[in-house]
Parts: C-alpha cells; sequence; structure tokens
C-alpha cells in the first residue's frame, strides 16, 4: 500500500505592490479608484474608455466630469448575480469621452476601507458594441419577421439564379416548399414560353448591363397549373460594389390578368354590339324585303315547279344570312327573343331536310328522337340557332365520310345557378354526336369564347358556340361538351321542361280570306319592306293605310275617320321613333294595338310602355307577319268584346 503525499498549506504569500499594479493595469475591464469621488489612480482601459492617452490624463477628475452635465448615474438591476459584485448594483449612464463622443457605460463600484480612509473602486465596461450586437440581432429579427410575414413573394438568388432563401408566399404561389425550392433555377418554375425574356433580362444584371428590370410573365406551379406574376428583380451590392446576390419580388396578378381578360371580352363585346346596332337594321329590312317578295313570288307558282325550287333556294339563303345576323345580335344581346311552348322534336323535323342537304351527301344525319319529349318554352329561331351551329361544327370536325347524330330525350337535372337545396328539376335533352377529329383539352378550354375558332378561313367566325352558350344559359339550361382527339366530339344540352303542349305554328305563307277587312297602318321608312309587306296584307283581305315615317303616319290618321284596328310600325326610324308615334296616335285613339317591327332588342327608355305592345323580329316572313297581326287583332276583339259586355251588365 502506498502513502499518499499529504500537503500542508501554508500562510498566503504577501504580493509586492508592484505586482498587484501590473495586475490593476493588465485588465480588460477599466478600472479606477476613487476617493471623496475623485480619481486617485485609473487603469490604461479606463482612461481609453474615455478617450484619454493615458491613465496619468485622468486622475484628480471626478466620476461625474464623464457623464453629461444634469445626468446621474442610474442605478439597474444586474440580470446576472454573477456580474456584480457583493451584490453591488450596476450603473449604467452614457458617458462622454474628451472630445465629447458618447460612449455608452455600465460600472459596478464596490467601497472598502483602509489606512483608515474610505475608497470605491470603480469596474466600467464599454457596452456600445453590446448594444450594437443587440441592435442588429433585433434588426435581423424584425427584417426576418417582415420577410416571412411579406404578402409579395421575396426570392434570394444567388448571380447564377439559383434560389438561395425564399418566403412563405413564394412557396404557397408555386406550390413547393422552402426546403424544394432551395436551389432550384427559376427557370424551373417559370412559364417554357416566357422563360427566354427573363433569362435575356437576368443576364443583362449580372453583366452590369441594368441594375434592375420588371416585367410580367407566367409561372407554373408544382402540381402543373400555371399564372401571372409581376417580377422586379435587382442587384444587392457589398461596400465596394461588387455584386453578392439577386433579389426578386413577385406580385401574384393571375386574377387581376383574369380580370383584365373579362374586362376586354366586355369592351369586344361592346364593339359588336354598336356594329351590330348599326348594321342589323339596314340589313335586317334588305332581307325581310327579300323573304316577304319571296313569299309573294312563290304564293303564284305551282308547288313543285322548277321556279317554286328557285323560290325556295332564295328562301334558303335568306334564312341563313338572318341566321348570320341572328349569332351577332345574340352575342351582343341585342336579340330580340319570342319565347313560346314548342316541341324540340318538332323543331329538329322541320329543320331535318335543311340540315340534310347543309351537311353534305358523304355525311349521314341520323335523328334518335324520344317520342315521348317534354315541351320547352324558348323562341324558336334560337332552337334552330342551336341546331345549325352544332350541326354545321360537327360537319366541319369530319373529313370524308361519317355520321352525326341528332338525339333527344327526358331527363332530370341541377340548374347551373339554383342552390343545392332545391334539387333536381325534369328537363329535356339534346345532343348532337359526330365521329370527327375531336379536340384536345387546351382547345375545348376555349371552347366558348367569342371569335376563337379552329376553322380554316373563310369557313367559321367563332361566334357560332358562343351563341348557343348564351342562349342556353339564358334558357335556365347548361351545356357540355366531351371529346377527345380522333374519337369524335358530343354536345349536351339540357333544357328546363314545361308541361304544356306546344303552340301551333305557321311553317308556310297562308292567306287568310276570311279576315274581316281590319284596317292596319303601315309605317316603315325602308320601301322594299313596305311594299311587300303592304302586298301581303292586302292580298290577305286587310285594308292598309301606309306610311313612310311619323309624321306622314299622323298625316295618314288624322285624313282617315273610320277606325284603325292595328299600328304595324318599324320601331326605328328618322324624325319620329315608333314609340314617339304611337303616343300621339293613342291620344285620338286610345285602344290602337300596336306592332313594333324590330331588328335587335329595343333599349329601355324608363317610361311605363304602351299597352299592348308586341316586338315583332326582322327579318319575318309573310306567313309570321299574317299569324302575328291575325292573333293581335283576335286579342283586339275579344277584348273588346268583354267591354261591351261589361257595360251591358251594368244598364
Amino acid at each position: 500500500m502506498g502513502h499518499a503525499l499529504q500537503v500542508r498549506a501554508g500562510p498566503p504569500e504577501r504580493l509586492a505592490p508592484e505586482l498587484l499594479k501590473s495586475a490593476f493595469d493588465a485588465s480588460p475591464e477599466g478600472l479606477a479608484l476613487t476617493e471623496d469621488k475623485r480619481i486617485l489612480y485609473a487603469n490604461p482601459v479606463f482612461a481609453e474608455l474615455f478617450g484619454y492617452t493615458g491613465p496619468s490624463q485622468v486622475l484628480g477628475k471626478t466620476l461625474a466630469s464623464f457623464r453629461p452635465e444634469g445626468q446621474p448615474c442610474t442605478g439597474i438591476d444586474c440580470p446576472d448575480p454573477a456580474r456584480t459584485s457583493r451584490g453591488n448594483r450596476l450603473c449604467a449612464f452614457t458617458g462622454h469621452g474628451k472630445d465629447g463622443a458618447a460612449v455608452q457605460v455600465e460600472a459596478s463600484c464596490a467601497s472598502f476601507r483602509a489606512q483608515n480612509r474610505e475608497f470605491v473602486v470603480v469596474n466600467v465596461r464599454d457596452v456600445s458594441q453590446r448594444e450594437r450586437r443587440r441592435l442588429v440581432r433585433d434588426s435581423d429579427r424584425r427584417f426576418r419577421a417582415i420577410f416571412d410575414a411579406a404578402p409579395m413573394g421575396i426570392v434570394q438568388c444567388d448571380m447564377k439564379g439559383r434560389v438561395l432563401k425564399s418566403n412563405p408566399a413564394v412557396a404557397r404561389m408555386l406550390g413547393y416548399s422552402r426546403d424544394e425550392l432551395r436551389g432550384m433555377h427559376f427557370r424551373d418554375f417559370t412559364h417554357p414560353e416566357d422563360v427566354d425574356r427573363d433569362v435575356r433580362l437576368f443576364e443583362e444584371l449580372v453583366a452590369g448591363e441594368r441594375e434592375a428590370y420588371e416585367l410580367e410573365l407566367r409561372y407554373r406551379k408544382k402540381d402543373g397549373g400555371s399564372g401571372w406574376v409581376h417580377l422586379t428583380v435587382s442587384l444587392v451590392r457589398a461596400h465596394d460594389r461588387e455584386a453578392q446576390f439577386a433579389i426578386a419580388m413577385t406580385e401574384d396578378i393571375t386574377e387581376r390578368k383574369r380580370a383584365e381578360q373579362q374586362l376586354r371580352k366586355a369592351q369586344k363585346m361592346e364593339a359588336v354590339g354598336r356594329l351590330v346596332g348599326g348594321v342589323a337594321h339596314d340589313f335586317n329590312n334588305l332581307l325581310t324585303g327579300i323573304l316577304l317578295y319571296c313569299d309573294l313570288l312563290a304564293a303564284d307558282l305551282e308547288p313543285h315547279g322548277r321556279q317554286r325550287h328557285h323560290a325556295d333556294e332564295i328562301r334558303l339563303a335568306v334564312e341563313q344570312g338572318a341566321a348570320l345576323i341572328q349569332q351577332l345580335l345574340a352575342i351582343s344581346r341585342q336579340q330580340v327573343i319570342e319565347p313560346r311552348i314548342l316541341s324540340i322534336n318538332r323543331t329538329i323535323l322541320e329543320t331535318g331536310n335543311l340540315l340534310s342537304r347543309l351537311i353534305g351527301e358523304n355525311l349521314e344525319l341520323g335523328l334518335d328522337l324520344d317520342e315521348r319529349l317534354g315541351n320547352v318554352k324558348m323562341d324558336p329561331a334560337q332552337v334552330q340557332q342551336i341546331l345549325l351551329n352544332l350541326v354545321l361544327n360537327a360537319r366541319d370536325a369530319i373529313s370524308g365520310t361519317g355520321r352525326i347524330t341528332v338525339a333527344t330525350t327526358n331527363c332530370e337535372f341541377q340548374p347551373a345557378d339554383s342552390g343545392l337545396a332545391q334539387g333536381a328539376i325534369p328537363g329535356i335533352q339534346l345532343s348532337v354526336t359526330d365521329t370527327g377529329c375531336g379536340m384536345a383539352a387546351e382547345t375545348q378550354s376555349h371552347l366558348f369564347e367569342p371569335f376563337f375558332t379552329t376553322k380554316t378561313s373563310g369557313r367559321g367566325n367563332g361566334l357560332g358556340l358562343a351563341t348557343v352558350q348564351g342562349i342556353v344559359r339564358n334558357a335556365g339550361g347548361t351545356i357540355q361538351v366531351e371529346s377527345e382527339l380522333g374519337k369524335g366530339t358530343c354536345f349536351t344540352i339540357i333544357l328546363p321542361r314545361v308541361p304544356d303542349t306546344p303552340s301551333s305554328r305557321v311553317s308556310e305563307i297562308l292567306y287568310s280570306p276570311g279576315s274581316g277587312g281590319e284596317t292596319v297602318l303601315l309605317v316603315e321608312d325602308n320601301l322594299t319592306v313596305r311594299q311587300a309587306a303592304r302586298g301581303i296584307l292586302s292580298e290577305s283581305g286587310y285594308q292598309v293605310l301606309e306610311a313612310a315615317n311619323g309624321a306622314e303616319a299622323l298625316a295618314v290618321a288624322q285624313a282617315h275617320p273610320c277606325a284603325i284596328h292595328l299600328l304595324v310600325a318599324d320601331l326605328v326610324m328618322p324624325g319620329m321613333s315608333g314609340r314617339e308615334l304611337v303616343r300621339e296616335l293613342r291620344t285620338a285613339r286610345p285602344d290602337l294595338s300596336v306592332l313594333f317591327m324590330t331588328g335587335y332588342e329595343p333599349q329601355p327608355t324608363g317610361e311605363p310602355e304602351c299597352n299592348p305592345v308586341i316586338y315583332f323580329r326582322k327579318p319575318f316572313t309573310g306567313a309570321a307577319l299574317l299569324e302575328k297581326v291575325h292573333g293581335i287583332l283576335e286579342d283586339a276583339a275579344r277584348k273588346s268584346l268583354k267591354k261591351c259586355e261589361g257595360k251591358r251588365e251594368n244598364l
């Protein structure tokens, strides 16, 4: 067993005063020995802290001379007990040096007694640097908070375009996490069609040819989607002007772009409306005159003769021209709508011959019509527009031989503008299916945009499907398309079903010799239309008074002592409009019935409408004119009879 070495500690060695002085001078913090608040001795650090070259320059100075006048030393609680001396409090003040420069000082004092004298040892340290570090840390924290909370995307990139840092707004916009974005090149999430422009500007930025740039471009999301961003990119340079990195500020403007597209579309529609409003009136007058004279001509021809065939061809050409005008009017929301209860099946059958001739002999037109199909309430001309547009589109999608199938059936459906609580309602389904080339998804996304077309020049104006969609929506229905490249296309339209039976419809011109010889005042500024309409009405047994304008009509009415049963007038005429004419005539003839002829939807005037007033769409056939006139006069006769019976009962 060994013996442990035991060392006995002796009394502490007394240190020489020179050694204590050297330790005092070597302290990394400022030290000063004071008596009666004056400095007896200070180490070099204390002197340098206040801007003096040596301790000798501060000897004899009071501690108060190192503080601004009137600013006492403020005691503060020390957060770290280890930094206090025997429980002494810390003292913090803003001192000033020899040259007046401010210095942040933290001090602690300890008093002791020696040689029957009271001394105080002052320990001071410069906290300016520590305060600067704190301010930097606070600034970094504030910057990070702003960086993370900013609604605008911020990306820091190196000089090669790779992402160094990004904030959450960028991650939300692109769908990547911040870790995923780190190291990615901005090319990776820029739309391929816009990336070349962005790369070129970034290279000019790095080369020093520009200090910043901004542009609008499309971005690609992680899930494959895309959007629009307003991008501002600038360089961050060091003190020596050396470029360190690039900062990109990104503002998602996808919604704004969509709003701009909708505005441009609305402006385009407004321009179309102005164009249509200016052209439709004159063009419809021209077509109306041709149709009426065609009817007058056909009435004297053999039903199956060669000349009758030529007249029918003229009618067909005019109807196609009228359909084009109606497309423009529907797109610009100026179309005159005359809804009635009708059978879609009947309209298809009546249009079948026309459709077969339009699609040609190389295509087969198949009809699969539900015999129990319900009725709808729509304008018959609009139903024809739907059929013509969809069948002609199907025709253009087929090269060579093929088949187009028009089918109908009853169904239940959920209206697009109804709440889920309403439930399904009865509907009828109309579908047009072709065996053509089909469409890609990108084409389908633009399918119902006005003026969008995939057809070659001269074969389409881009209005057909937009017209169909507008008609269907206005009728409370829905339209869907299913298509695949190489496998054909199917358009499905669902419309609300109504229980009533369809009203009768005159399909050919019928002169009614059994009319009661009623008097009709015909006012039309277009000579061709006026003469043709007069011929139709006269040959049907009506007495016709005619005038070219409002002033002439007032003179004719005043000179006619007998009753005028019906006013047939153009709504838009030079000098005096149709509405103004009605107001003038009804002062003397309050029960006058009115039929307005117009090429487009009449604009509201803000005044109560004259009753009874009926709008009649141009162009029209002789049969349609007679049907409308006959219906109005029958209505007026029934009301007059009831009025007389009421008077007799009162007697």
